[in-house]
């Protein structure tokens, strides 16, 4: 059960509190012991902490559960609806909308008028994928860019993002795809 890192306020918290510390775990002959509350935590103590984290990430792999979801590249999306955003993917693609738009086959003042339609998220899904796999491989954005930019001889020679404006994104999407899962070329 993990412990709070505030000073407790009632002396039911402080109970608690003791309680929690008292039945923390015992990982290889090291008991987990709740930070000190005042002042900067020691190095020793951070390492340990570390150390510990390890452990339990192993003891998480060891378990062959699977990852809980997670959306790559959040930043990509619309808040408001959850939507991939053409806008966001243009600028993090370092290019302009009107050219992705236009790429993707889509009217660029109804994407200029609203760039996360439900009606673009078809066509925006194979760039979206792309850039997720990117992400993965290379992490960076600076990184993603550098690989969307650089001639590829498996889109016979074009780059990545040409490929892409000119409304071939799915082969770009199928590309790293097959990287990703190791099929070869």
């Amino acid at each position: 059960m993990p412990t709070t890192l505030e000073r407790p306020k009632t002396r039911t918290q402080k109970l608690h509190l003791k309680r929690s510390a008292a039945k923390a775990s015992v990982l290889n002959g090291r008991t987990i012991t709740a930070p000190p509350v005042s002042g900067s935590m020691p190095l020793t103590s951070a390492n340990q902490i570390r150390d510990q984290i390890a452990i339990l990430q192993k003891q998480l792999a060891s378990l062959q559960v699977a990852e809980a979801p997670k959306v790559i590249l959040p930043e990509l999306h619309d808040e408001k609806s959850g939507r991939i955003d053409a806008l966001r993917v243009a600028e993090f693609m370092g290019v302009a909308l009107k050219p992705l738009a236009e790429g993707l086959r889509l009217n660029y003042k109804a994407v200029h008028r609203n760039s996360s339609a439900a009606s673009f998220q078809e066509s925006l899904r194979p760039v979206k994928r792309s850039l997720e796999l990117l992400h993965e491989f290379f992490g960076p954005a600076e990184a993603i860019r550098v690989w969307l930019n650089t001639p590829h001889p498996d889109l016979d020679g074009t780059t990545a993002l040409e490929t892409i404006l000119e409304g071939k994104a799915f082969a770009v999407s199928r590309i790293l795809g097959n990287a990703w899962n190791g099929v070869p070329v």
